[in-house]
């Protein structure tokens, strides 16, 4: 007689749990999985509105920020701008670096601009890319051609890219 109580008492609750199983899962599950929380970004693109050949500007354009206002500064020196929905867009920047700055999301480096005058590194780099053309031209032409003799009064990068370049034609062609 007990084992036909217990079985009584446990049947409804058994049968219910069955029944609302599916509801209850279905609620839980809703298709799309949880969204991963964003970082702040910001990209730097040319804006076609106010650039010119000679003077070439820029937009900057920021989202994921939870900060209401965003400080940023470049090359233009510096500025702010409200956030609507963690996004923001500023328009007419000259070339530069920029870094974008929140108090809840701290500090976001935007990048580079295209024109930005890098001063002593992309000089050094423009020597290096004549020299290198130079080296691998000569070599390529001629294995056995020399360093010609104003080498040595060039700059230190125009050298070593001269020496770098004609040793990699030295590889593929001699």
């Amino acid at each position: 007689m007990i084992r036909t109580r217990r079985l009584a008492m446990l049947t409804p609750l058994l049968v219910s749990a069955l029944a609302l199983g599916p509801a209850v899962a279905a609620h839980g599950a809703t298709g799309h999985a949880p969204a991963a929380p964003t970082k702040p970004r910001c990209l730097l693109t040319e804006d076609s509105t106010h650039s010119k050949p000679d003077d070439p500007r820029f937009t900057l354009s920021a989202s994921g920020f939870k900060s209401d206002a965003v400080s940023f500064s470049g090359g233009n020196g510096s500025g702010g701008a409200k956030t609507a929905n963690g996004s923001f867009s500023v328009g007419n920047l000259k070339p530069g670096h920029y870094i974008a700055r929140s108090k809840k999301d701290g500090e976001v480096n935007c990048g580079r601009t295209p024109g930005e005058k890098g001063g002593k590194k992309s000089e050094a780099r423009a020597q290096y890319a004549k020299g290198f053309s130079a080296g691998f031209k000569l070599i390529k032409k001629d294995c056995k051609a020399k360093p010609p003799h104003g080498l040595n009064k060039s700059t230190k990068d125009y050298e070593a890219g001269f020496k770098d370049g004609a040793a990699l034609a030295a590889d593929q062609f001699c």
